[in-house]
């Protein structure tokens, strides 16, 4: 065996520090905006959102019965929700989007989830993210399929995640972080511009993948660092770093087609709360604040871009003995964008009582998830067709996006 030189083990030393976080692409490091403009970020609620709570069907006598002690109260009461169209409300914790509803830029889809029910966290969140449910097989993620065949930049695909997500799995590159600014080079101006100095030499010559892969990610760690972060007097909360980071790449023209959020906590099996106090009005007071601060931030470029926020599965019916609730079924999604046919509840409302609920304690399922995500592809992402994001499934069409 031939001995590796000291240059080659810094190149792939380094190059592979710096490879780890982000793709291999062919191309230059300038911005590149894309030919649409269009731009599609996923919230994922991790842990199952109680649906019930943020899209509350105030006007179903049988949703106060089963919850007295977290149930929100009707429009016009104190902590009540926010009414949408009679029937059912907004969180009172989610009033910053209620302008968003009225301009018709927001819009529900209640009673939706999988055909293929299971309280597995992890069998759930898998289903969500291949579009495949039922299927365990599945290696990609519908998302990077919808996005397969699509130029590719360096800042294209982003996931402000632990780890890269099912969803973005296959012929895509995808940066992932938890943090896109950690990976600056965090040093005075002066060293920093050595540093660059330094790997730009380093990685001046040589052609091999470990040598291009470093090039590449020093490239996009360079724009990164370009980019400007500034909100537009939007006022962020704290935790909605991820959403400002994204509406700042879309600022920037760095060609970025999807972004996806990784937001833990939803799993609310105690101390759940109602309007005001417990763990999930503060979490979608954070959620409803910062996703206000986004459509602010980003102004005119607001009609490029959807944000779906969506989550595993809903929670049962009836509060449970801890203040909480269990893994459910059925559950809500939220749309928020300039091609959003907002302003509207989607989804046909099974009702709560106990003859209608699903194996006599959850939500039922009345709009498949995938009707959802195959509209967004083909209409939104530009993908080719639905048969290759959701295999095997023949989408109606439930025409939410203009």
């Amino acid at each position: 065996m031939s001995k590796m030189s000291r240059r080659s083990l810094l190149l792939s030393s380094a190059g592979g520090a710096l490879a780890a976080a982000f793709p291999r692409w062919a191309g230059a490091e300038s911005a590149a905006t894309t030919a649409d403009g269009r731009v599609l970020v996923v919230v994922f609620l991790r842990g199952g959102v109680d649906g019930l709570s943020l899209v509350v069907p105030h006007a179903d006598p049988a949703y106060h019965a089963a919850r007295r002690s977290i149930a929100i109260a009707r429009p016009g009461k104190p902590g009540g929700a926010i009414d949408l169209d009679g029937q059912f409300g907004l969180h009172p914790r989610l009033a910053p989007l209620e302008a968003a509803y009225k301009a018709k830029e927001l819009a529900l889809v209640h009673a939706v989830g999988s055909p293929h029910a299971t309280r597995s966290h992890f069998e759930a969140q898998d289903y969500a993210e291949t579009a495949t449910p039922g299927v365990h097989s599945t290696r990609t993620g519908w998302l990077a399929r919808s996005l397969a065949g699509k130029p590719r930049t360096p800042l294209g695909v982003v996931a402000l995640a632990a780890k890269r997500p099912l969803a973005l799995r296959g012929e895509v590159d995808v940066v992932t972080a938890k943090r896109l600014d950690q990976f600056a080079l965090r040093a005075p101006r002066r060293v920093a511009t050595r540093l660059e100095t330094a790997f730009d030499a380093l990685y001046a010559s040589g052609d091999d993948a470990v040598v291009r892969a470093g090039r590449d990610a020093l490239g996009a760690a360079k724009q990164l660092a370009r980019i400007e972060r500034t909100t537009n007097a939007a006022d962020y909360p704290e935790g909605a770093r991820p959403l400002a980071e994204v509406a700042a790449l879309v600022r920037a023209d760095v060609g970025l087609r999807a972004a996806w959020i990784d937001v833990g906590g939803w799993d609310t099996h105690q101390g759940q709360g109602g309007a005001d106090s417990g763990r999930l009005p503060r979490l979608l007071d954070g959620m409803g604040k910062g996703l206000a601060a986004f459509r602010k931030d980003l102004g005119a470029r607001f009609g490029e871009v959807v944000v779906l926020v969506m989550s595993e599965f809903g929670r049962t019916v009836a509060e449970n003995g801890t203040g909480g609730t269990d893994h459910g079924h059925g559950s809500a999604m939220l749309l928020l964008g300039g091609r959003v046919r907002g302003g509207k509840v989607y989804g046909k409302w099974p009702g709560l009582g106990s003859e209608a609920r699903y194996e006599g304690r959850d939500l039922a399922v009345t709009t498949d998830y995938r009707e959802v995500l195959a509209e967004l592809a083909v209409k939104h992402v530009g993908a080719r067709d639905a048969s290759r994001v959701a295999p095997g499934f023949a989408p109606r069409g439930i025409d939410i996006l203009a």
